[in-house]
């Protein structure tokens, strides 16, 4: 199996995915792919999506529900920090 590839970026900085590549992970034509960013010029391209929004969005509403909040989560972490603080002394 080849794991590198070279695609070449043409006008509006398109870039045409080689075919193997394709089949191999399942991409079809219109499916959205997530692009990643490492720096330094390093990228990495995933056909699957991302769920840290949808995560974040069912804590958010579990939270919500429970009546949870975020300033009694920060009041609860700042007495917590404030035990484990006095146990260390």
């Amino acid at each position: 199996m080849n794991n590198t590839f070279k695609v070449q970026v043409v006008q509006r900085g398109l870039i045409t995915l080689p075919k193997e590549l394709r089949e191999q992970n399942r991409i079809d034509e219109g499916d959205t792919l997530t692009l990643i960013d490492l720096g330094d010029g390093v990228f990495v391209m995933s056909p699957r999506h991302s769920r840290v929004d949808a995560i974040a969005d069912k804590l958010a509403k579990a939270w919500q529900d429970s009546g949870e909040t975020l300033e009694s989560m920060l009041k609860t972490l700042r007495e917590v920090r404030a035990e484990y603080d006095s146990k260390k002394r």
